[in-house]
C-alpha cells in the first residue's frame, strides 16, 4: 500500500485527482492538503510515498514546499510530481532543477486523466520503492562490510604475533575502505623467521578475500622452499592458476627470511624496503625487483642478501604511503624521512608512528590502502 499526498488549494482539483487515481491505480491510500503548511505537516506525520504538488497556494507555495522536501535528508527521496496551471518553461525548468520528478499542467486533458497521469504516478512509486529497497540493501551491506573490516584488522594484527621472535615489530594498517587488499604475514619455520608484505590491485571485498588466500599460499610455501625467490615463484604459479579464468589481477609482494645474521629477500614489483643500521651510520634501499605476481605464470625471482646486526631496522610499506601510482614512488623519501626521525632508543611502534606522521598530513585524504611495518632486530 502506497501513501499519496495531493496538495492543491482547490478542493475540486484534489477530488478530481483522487478519482482519477482511485479508478486507474491500485493499492494506494490518499491524503490531502490545501496549502504548503498543511502539506509539510502531513509529509512529516505520515509515511508519504509520493507528493502531487500545486505551485500557487496560500500561506506557503509549492516552490517552498519542494525546497523544504529536497533539503531535508529524511524527506529528500520522496518523489514529487508538480501539477500546476503555470505553463511557462522557466517555471517548469525551475521545479525540475529543484528536484521534482515530473511536471504536468492544468487543466487536464482526457488523455492525461485516463492514461498519462496514472502511468506517471505508477512509475514514480516504482522508482521510490526500488530506491528505498536499494538503500536498505546498501545499509545492510555497509554494516556487514564494517564487521568484515574489523575482523580483517584483527587478523592482520594477530598475524604478527610470533613466539620468541627476534624482532621488535609493529604494523600500522589503514584500509581506505572497510576492507583492504594489503597483506602482512610473519611466520617462523624452525630457526628461520619469514615475512611477507604484499599489496593487491584494487580494494574492497574481492581484494580482501584474495589477501586471505595469498596468506595461506605463503604459509604453506615457506615450508617447502628455502629461498624467497622460489617462494614467490610458487605463489605466482598458484595465483596464476587460481585466476586463470578471471580478468588480469595482480599484486606486488616482498618476501624475506632471516637466517642467522643474514636477510635473504626477493621482490615482485613491491616498493623497495629501507634498512637503517642500529646506530644510523649506514642505510640501504633494497632495490632488487621482479614482475608483479599474476602477470606472467612462469616469472622468475632472484634471491638477494644483506648482513644484519642487532638493532638494525627494516621499514616495509605499501604504495598507499605515497598516495601516488607505484611508478612514482621514491624509496629514497622513506630512507630520508626514516633516517631523520629515527633514534636507536626508539621502539618499532614509535618509529612506525613517526614515519606515518612524516608522510600523512590528513588521514581523510588517503585514497589507497596503507600499511607500514617496522621490524627491529633484537
Amino acid at each position: 500500500m502506497h501513501n499519496i499526498l495531493i496538495v492543491d488549494d482547490m478542493l475540486f482539483n484534489r477530488k478530481m485527482m483522487m478519482e482519477i487515481l482511485e479508478d486507474k491505480t491500485e493499492n494506494n491510500r490518499f491524503f490531502q492538503a490545501e496549502d504548503g503548511v498543511e502539506a509539510l505537516e502531513k509529509i512529516r506525520e505520515e509515511e508519504i510515498d509520493l507528493v502531487i504538488l500545486d505551485l500557487m497556494m496560500p500561506n506557503k507555495d509549492g516552490y517552498d514546499v519542494l525546497k523544504e522536501i529536497k533539503e531535508d535528508d529524511a524527506l529528500k527521496d520522496i518523489p514529487v510530481i508538480v501539477n500546476s496551471s503555470i505553463k511557462d518553461m522557466d517555471s517548469i525548468k525551475t521545479t525540475l532543477e529543484m528536484g521534482a520528478m515530473d511536471y504536468f499542467t492544468k487543466p487536464l486533458s482526457p488523455d492525461q486523466m485516463e492514461v498519462i497521469i496514472p502511468l506517471k504516478v505508477e512509475n514514480a512509486l516504482k522508482y521510490y520503492t526500488q530506491n528505498k529497497k536499494l538503500k536498505q540493501m546498501n545499509a545492510t551491506i555497509g554494516k556487514e562490510m564494517k564487521i568484515a573490516g574489523m575482523l580483517q584488522k584483527s587478523i592482520m594484527s594477530k598475524s604478527i604475533d610470533v613466539k620468541d621472535s627476534r624482532f621488535d615489530m609493529h604494523l600500522k594498517y589503514i584500509p581506505c575502505k572497510d576492507l583492504s587488499g594489503d597483506i602482512f604475514q610473519l611466520a617462523k619455520v624452525q630457526d628461520e623467521e619469514w615475512f611477507m608484505m604484499a599489496d593487491m590491485k584494487g580494494h574492497g571485498a574481492a581484494a580482501a578475500l584474495l589477501s586471505f588466500k595469498i596468506k595461506d599460499m605463503f604459509n604453506s610455501t615457506i615450508l617447502k622452499y628455502s629461498g624467497p625467490g622460489k617462494v614467490l615463484e610458487e605463489i605466482n604459479r598458484q595465483f596464476s592458476d587460481l585466476m586463470s579464468e578471471a580478468e588480469i589481477v595482480f599484486f606486488t609482494a616482498f618476501v624475506g627470511v632471516i637466517k642467522e645474521d643474514k636477510l635473504i629477500y626477493s621482490s615482485a614489483g613491491h616498493p623497495s624496503p629501507v634498512l637503517i643500521s642500529h646506530d644510523n651510520s649506514k642505510s640501504t634501499i633494497l632495490e632488487k625487483s621482479g614482475h608483479f605476481i599474476g602477470i606472467m605464470d612462469d616469472a622468475k625471482y632472484e634471491d638477494n642478501e644483506i648482513i644484519l646486526s642487532q638493532g638494525d631496522v627494516l621499514i616495509l610499506y605499501t604504495d598507499g604511503l605515497f598516495n601516488e601510482n607505484i611508478e612514482d614512488i621514491k624509496p629514497s623519501k622513506v630512507l630520508t624521512k626514516g633516517i631523520k626521525v629515527y633514534s636507536s632508543d626508539m621502539s618499532s611502534k614509535e618509529l612506525t608512528e613517526e614515519i606515518y606522521k612524516a608522510f600523512v598530513v590528513n588521514e581523510e585524504l588517503i585514497d589507497d590502502d596503507l600499511s607500514i611495518a617496522v621490524l627491529k632486530l633484537k
